[in-house]
């Protein structure tokens, strides 16, 4: 079997102030993980930088404008024809509004041990494990 290439991509940890986190809901029609819940990100475009990327696509997918302050994980998905290896950041942002892209159909604000028990992308279970 032919080795898959890996793609990197960037998504935003977004916390409220609060403790509650950001969490999307894939559109039903996605061709990846369809009705899944999601953070908000993507992957880079040639020669972008990665938190311009994280900065781009959170902004794209909630109408948000994010600080990045830390790495908060990683996670990996495994595609039949490649692999993407995602890297997590802990963001704020300058509301808590959302205005969903198409992308996505719903969005909610969790605190961390509440996500673990959702049905969340396979990419994203273990960031919520340890329900801190």
């Amino acid at each position: 079997m032919p080795e898959r290439p890996f793609y990197l991509a960037v998504s935003a940890l977004i916390q409220d102030g609060t403790g509650k986190v950001l969490l999307l809901k894939r559109a039903a029609d996605d061709p990846i993980n369809p009705g899944k819940w999601d953070l908000p990100g993507g992957t880079l475009d040639p020669g972008e930088t990665f938190d311009r990327a994280l900065r781009r696509e959170a902004r794209e997918e909630t109408g948000m404008r994010v600080t990045l302050r830390h790495v908060a994980g990683a996670g990996e998905l495994d595609l039949p024809t490649k692999r993407i290896a995602y890297l997590v950041m802990a963001c704020d942002a300058d509301r808590t509004e959302v205005s969903l892209s198409p992308e996505h159909e719903d969005y909610t604000w969790v605190v961390p041990k509440e996500a673990a028990a959702m049905d969340l992308a396979e990419q994203f279970r273990g960031l919520f494990g340890s329900g801190e």
